[in-house]
């Protein structure tokens, strides 16, 4: 059988849609994905903020409430955050009745954070993370992971905030069998945990109905 056409188009934002999405080092979109996104009102340099602190995401992250970083380009500075380099262990929570399992990622990607002003439309900041096939010895054909994280400013100055997860190599339809359902439940999660975090830190914001998933027909850099 034929694998499945990646996902294109609004196809692509349609949260409901498991097929493969592409990403930076998984262009044929691998065998699945998962994805959500949401509009955040505050700056993109909130929510890019909130990523990048990974000490801090057992504050508003429910679905990896721990990381702990495993070694770092600049291990002696004061304010280790997540950069390109960086070698982390993720501490996933999958399911409420299940104990946390690790994965262990490393970052890849870490650009600036782009605006309107000083980049104009589409100002998207991109953050990206792999699954670390060193570090757990298995090779990329068995199975390889990628997290892209999509940060872009609207016109009136709040992010609109896209993510998802492509998997690939023989023992991701392992994962897709197991996990497809509980995948995207958990990016859901994901989003409403940023957005609320991130919201409660911006001053005077008066707070919208939660629109975490309705990201059909916006702008990609995909």
């Amino acid at each position: 059988m034929a694998p499945p056409d990646k996902l294109l188009g609004e196809a692509f934002h349609d949260l409901s849609k498991t097929g493969p999405r592409a990403s930076h080092n998984i262009p044929d979109g691998g065998v699945f994905s998962v994805y959500a996104s949401t509009a955040i009102h505050a700056p993109p340099q909130a929510v890019y903020d909130a990523i990048l602190d990974v000490r801090k995401w057992k504050e508003w992250n429910t679905f990896v409430p721990e990381v702990t970083i495993t070694s770092h380009p600049h291990s002696h500075s004061k304010d280790i955050k997540m950069t390109e380099g960086v070698n982390m262990t993720f501490h996933v929570k999958m399911k409420p009745d299940e104990q946390p399992t690790t994965s262990k990622e490393t970052c890849t990607h870490v650009s600036h954070v782009h605006t309107r002003a000083n980049h104009g439309p589409p100002a998207i900041t991109t953050i990206r993370w792999n699954l670390h096939n060193a570090a757990i010895m298995t090779p990329g054909f068995l199975i390889k992971a990628e997290r892209t994280n999509e940060i872009e400013e609207a016109e009136d100055g709040t992010t609109r905030y896209r993510t998802w997860q492509t998997f690939g190599g023989w023992a991701s339809n392992l994962v897709k069998s197991r996990y497809e359902q509980v995948l995207q439940d958990r990016f859901k999660d994901w989003c409403r945990d940023l957005k609320k975090y991130v919201e409660e830190q911006q001053p005077n914001t008066a707070m919208p109905a939660a629109d975490v998933g309705d990201a059909k027909g916006e702008g990609s850099s995909m």
